[in-house]
C-alpha cells in the first residue's frame, strides 16, 4: 500500500523505529548527563516527527546544515550510533578528540556539518554551501534547520535576502517547539514565522509538524519546490519542546508542560497510534521495537564507555598541519 502516492508500509516502519531509537538515546543521554557521565545535552524529545519525515525526502546529493537539536535526523541519514556516543563521551575515539560541546555534531561523511552553537550562525553557511553547489555544478539541494528563536536574529535575515538574490536551492526549516529557551514564540517574534520570508521573495508553509503525514505532506511540497524551481522556501514545523532547552535548563520555572512523554499528545505516541489504526503496527512488534531500542543502547553505551580519554597530545592537533614553534613549546611544557 502505498501512503501520499509515495511511501509503502516499510518506509513508515522504518521512521518509526528511528523516531523510537532517537527518543530512547535521548532519554538515556539525559540521564548520563545526571549520572555525571556526559557533561551536557540539548534534548530532541519532541522533534522526532518532522525530523525522519525530512530524512525520508532527503537525497545522497543533498547536503545538512543543521542544529544542535537534530539527532533524529542524524540517526536516519546512518550516521553510527557508536559515533554518537563517542561524541557525547569525548573519547578517544571522538573524531574532533573531545573537543566539540556535545550535540554540536560534525559528520561530513554522512552529509552533515558542524554545528555552530550561536543561534541561526549557521544560516549564512547554509548560503554559502547552496553556491558551491551552483558553482560546482553539482547535484543535490541544502537543508539548513534552526529553532523558531533563530528567525529574530540577524543571520537569519541576511541567509534570506542571499538565498533569495542568488536563487539558491535551500529549504529553510523552522522547527518552531514553541520556546526559545524560556521564552514563548509569542514573546519574542510577533509576525508568522511562515511569512517571514515574504519580504526577501521566499514563498512560505507552515504545518502541524507532531503529524507524520501533515510533516511528510508539507516536506514533500517545499522539497518539490526548492528542487525543480531552483529557489529557497521557509518551512515551519509546528511542534513542541518536551523538556527543556538543555540539561543546564529548569522549563518548571517558566512554563508548564502541555505536553508530556508518553501522553496520548507525545508525537511518536500519535505515529504509533497512527500506524496501528493502518495495520502496519501491532502491540507485539512495537513492544520488540522499545525493547531493541533501549538494549541496543545499553550495550553500546557500556561499550564506549570503555574507551579512554583522548591522548594528551591530540590538545594541540589539528590546529595546524605543520605545528608551530609555539605549538612546539606548549607540547613540552604540557606533556
Amino acid at each position: 500500500m502505498k501512503f501520499l502516492n509515495r511511501f509503502d508500509e516499510n518506509e513508515l516502519l522504518n521512521a518509526y523505529r528511528v523516531a523510537v531509537y532517537s527518543r530512547t538515546l535521548d532519554n538515556r543521554i539525559m540521564n548520563a548527563q545526571r549520572q555525571g557521565i556526559v557533561g551536557f545535552h540539548t534534548p530532541s524529545a519532541g522533534h522526532e516527527i518532522p525530523q525522519v519525515a525530512m530524512g525520508m525526502l532527503l537525497e545522497k546529493d543533498d547536503i545538512v546544515i543543521n542544529y544542535y537539536r537534530d539527532l533524529t535526523l542524524l540517526l536516519f541519514r546512518g550516521v553510527p550510533v557508536e559515533s554518537l556516543l563517542d561524541h557525547f563521551l569525548a573519547n578517544s575515539k571522538d573524531s574532533s578528540h573531545g573537543r566539540n560541546m556535545p550535540d554540536h555534531y560534525n559528520y561530513r561523511e554522512y552529509g552533515f556539518y558542524s554545528v555552530q552553537s550561536p543561534v541561526a550562525m549557521h544560516l549564512p553557511f547554509a548560503v554559502g554551501a547552496a553556491y558551491a553547489k551552483i558553482m560546482k555544478k553539482e547535484e543535490g539541494i541544502v537543508l539548513a534547520n534552526t529553532g523558531d528563536g533563530g528567525t529574530s536574529t540577524g543571520d537569519f535575515h541576511a541567509a534570506l535576502n542571499f538565498a533569495s538574490v542568488w536563487k539558491m536551492p535551500i529549504v529553510f526549516v523552522i522547527e518552531n517547539n514553541g520556546y526559545a529557551i524560556s521564552l514563548p514564540t509569542s514573546e519574542q517574534t510577533k509576525a508568522p514565522i511562515e511569512k517571514k520570508g515574504e519580504a526577501y521573495g521566499i514563498p512560505g508553509i507552515s504545518f502541524d509538524g507532531n503529524d507524520i503525514f501533515s510533516a511528510l505532506e508539507g516536506f514533500m511540497k517545499a522539497f518539490e519546490y526548492v528542487r525543480t524551481q531552483k529557489s529557497p522556501i521557509l518551512v515551519e514545523a509546528r511542534i513542541y519542546r518536551i523538556g527543556p532547552h538543555s540539561t543546564s535548563d529548569d522549563p518548571k520555572k517558566y512554563r508548564k508542560d502541555e505536553i508530556v512523554q508518553g501522553s496520548s499528545d507525545d508525537p511518536i505516541v500519535r505515529f504509533r497510534d497512527k500506524l496501528k489504526s493502518l495495520g502496519i503496527l501491532t502491540d507485539e512488534l512495537d513492544n520488540e521495537i522499545r525493547k531493541w531500542a533501549v538494549d541496543d543502547i545499553e550495550k553500546k553505551l557500556e561499550d564506549r564507555m570503555k574507551i579512554p580519554p583522548p591522548p594528551k597530545e591530540t590538545i594541540i592537533s589539528d590546529v595546524y598541519e605543520n605545528p608551530t614553534w609555539i605549538q612546539e613549546e606548549e607540547r613540552r611544557e604540557w606533556l
